[in-house]
């Protein structure tokens, strides 16, 4: 049995690290689309690249509620975690409709890729995304328990 600081500790950590991968792909998906220079507007590239950012920020989320509920956290954090790869998703389609235009520009081209880099650069993504496999690989193998021998 956890501590109950244990499980406070454990706790901020995982909502430290959804929050910030959440907030990474609002920036990575606004940032490309919004922010631009010398009376640039946004095209098809700089939607694409958002909705990478968009779209990668989700899949980790997701599989973050997946470890979240096979390690033994809080549960909370698991809706959080939700709830923003549902938002996320959203806005990824969003990107991805509005993306449906040919690029102006011949020079390189921004692509999904792109936006998918920007958020898995960071280190508590990572996180996630290793705890979120192990928690997929608890849940088709769960933990056998041997009965002990008596001796």
């Amino acid at each position: 049995m956890q501590s109950t600081a244990t499980r406070r500790l454990v706790t901020t950590a995982w909502v430290v690290a959804v929050a910030a991968t959440a907030l990474n792909g609002v920036v990575v998906g606004y940032g490309a689309v919004w922010i631009q220079f010398f009376g640039e507007t946004a095209d098809a590239a700089d939607y694409r690249i958002s909705a990478g950012g968009y779209g990668a920020a989700a899949a980790v989320l997701a599989l973050a509620v997946v470890g979240i509920l096979t390690h033994r956290a809080s549960r909370w954090p698991a809706w959080v975690a939700g709830m923003s790869a549902a938002a996320l998703v959203l806005l990824a389609a969003g990107s991805v409709g509005a993306a449906g235009g040919p690029d102006r520009v011949l020079a390189h081209p921004g692509t999904v890729l792109d936006g998918i880099g920007y958020v898995v650069w960071a280190p508590w993504t990572w996180a996630l995304v290793a705890l979120g496999a192990h928690g997929l690989y608890l849940s088709a193998h769960p933990p056998s328990v041997e009965p002990r021998s008596p001796l």
